[in-house]
């Protein structure tokens, strides 16, 4: 009935059938190997960059917070001693310098005399 050479028709439908699993096949290892390729780019990239945020971070020297005494002279503020010996990276604004001061000296209102003695708070790095 057939041709020689020719596939019956289940041969045909056969060899079909093989052939879309083949393709199925292929096509779900190329979307794992696309799926695998960026996970593992994705996991570098985190990598690497936190190895170049640990790079650039510097270690920071410990700071230490002292008290000192200072005599006051005619003329001297609190706001003048503020500017003198604040720390801006530690005091938000001269008022909470002030604040401080007056409470580590006990002192009640702002008014200084000249002669007397205040203790003051400063920071440094080094260990006293």
């Amino acid at each position: 009935m057939y041709a020689e050479g020719m596939l019956t028709r289940e041969e045909f439908r056969q060899a079909r059938r093989e052939q879309v699993k083949k393709e199925l096949r292929d096509r779900r290892k190329r979307i794992l190997i696309y799926g695998l390729t960026l996970i593992l780019m994705f996991g570098m990239g985190v990598g690497f960059g936190t190895l170049l945020a640990k790079a650039e971070e510097t270690e920071d020297e410990p700071v230490y917070k002292y008290y000192t005494s200072i005599e006051i002279q005619k003329g001297d503020t609190l706001w003048d001693l503020a500017d003198a010996y604040m720390d801006h990276d530690y005091y938000e604004t001269r008022a909470d310098y002030i604040n401080e001061v007056m409470k580590i000296n006990h002192l009640v209102t702002g008014h200084l005399f000249a002669g007397k003695k205040l203790i003051i708070p400063y920071y440094s790095t080094e260990e006293k």
